[in-house]
């Protein structure tokens, strides 16, 4: 498997698997409209846009040439000096052979090489398979908070990695 750096060959993918994944997931734990409102050409637009920002970063996951997910991540605006892991998608062939733990690491390595001390997530309450893996790679419990998306509330919950260096055990 190898994790690079996201590029504009990469949107495609990115945004297939992202609202995919976002409409499986979250079927009971988001509202229909927003589910509903998800579409390839947003999910393109958002991702070119994210991509284009220097202050964010996209890593994307292959093997032979086969998309298996990827993580995003930008500076977390609400906590000092911390990275936030702010989308993680794996391909659902793909799941249990440790793609998003590769993923969630270099996410993390990155932060660390870039001075941050700290890496955040959130996570819909409810999306418990998301939340134990984080737990289980050391994120512990930090808030809870009310999330909109698209005008609908739902409740959420914010985890941080206290110690990143933690993380380059994955990145080898």
């Amino acid at each position: 498997m190898n994790i690079i750096n996201a590029s504009k060959d990469d949107i495609e993918n990115i945004a297939d698997i992202y609202v995919k994944n976002h409409k499986d997931t979250y079927k009971n734990l988001l509202s229909e409209k927003y589910l509903n409102s998800l579409t390839s050409e947003y999910a393109v637009k958002k991702w070119n846009e994210y991509l284009n920002d220097k202050n964010n970063k996209i890593f994307v996951a292959y093997e032979k040439n086969q998309f298996l997910g990827f993580a995003a991540s930008c500076r977390d605006e609400q906590e000092e000096n911390c990275w936030y892991l702010d989308s993680l998608h794996v391909a659902e062939r793909a799941r249990g052979k440790g793609v998003g733990t590769k993923l969630i690491a270099s996410s993390g390595n990155f932060a660390l090489r870039n001075g941050f001390k700290r890496m955040s997530v959130s996570i819909v309450k409810g999306n418990n398979v998301a939340r134990d893996i984080y737990v289980s790679l050391g994120a512990s419990h930090y808030k809870y908070f009310k999330d909109y998306f698209s005008g609908s509330e739902s409740q959420s919950e914010k985890l941080i990695w206290e110690n990143l260096n933690n993380f380059q055990l994955f990145d080898q």
